[in-house]
């Protein structure tokens, strides 16, 4: 497994994979709002904006009207595949396949491995809108339009503490 780029991107622009639990979806919003911050990334396959973990955050972050999520980016085929629930046995590309056409699995059915990242926290005020700074990057320039924002390059120190792994 390798490291991953951890960006900021629109909540629209991520595709879910697997259905969410509603209940769970609500205990997420509580903990965004009582830390002010987002402490731990969605995990996105880089490609296609697939969510291989943080389907509840993302729900969370479109009830919030965030305009941005942070999101570690992987390459799908350095990221351990497996099932939740016995006798599914997903493979990537019907993982892929679905994120694209909507067409998703129940909550908790596929299982993905991330290998250890570095710590990422980032401010709610941050991720909010264009009205608080959400259009730039933390060193303060702006990122290409239509792309991602990359935040850290996995493996370089940076200076958000929080919560790390997908």
């Amino acid at each position: 497994m390798t490291m991953s780029e951890l960006s900021l991107i629109p909540p629209r622009l991520l595709r879910p994979t697997e259905e969410t639990v509603r209940g769970r979806i609500g205990e997420v919003i509580a903990l965004i709002l009582t830390e002010q911050a987002w402490i731990q990334p969605i995990c996105v396959e880089r490609d296609t904006l697939a969510v291989l973990d943080g389907h509840h955050r993302l729900a969370a972050a479109i009830q919030l009207g965030l305009s941005r999520v942070p999101a570690r980016l992987y390459d799908y085929d350095t990221v351990p595949l497996a099932s939740w629930r016995p006798g599914i046995v997903p493979t990537r590309g019907e993982v892929l396949r679905r994120a694209l056409a909507g067409h998703l699995y129940p909550p908790k059915t596929t299982r993905h491995s991330f290998a250890p990242e570095p710590p990422a926290s980032v401010a709610l005020a941050q991720l909010l809108g264009e009205s608080v700074g959400a259009s730039t990057i933390p060193d303060g320039t702006e990122p290409s339009p239509g792309r991602p924002m990359l935040l850290f390059d996995a493996g370089k120190p940076h200076p958000s503490p929080g919560l790390a792994p997908c």
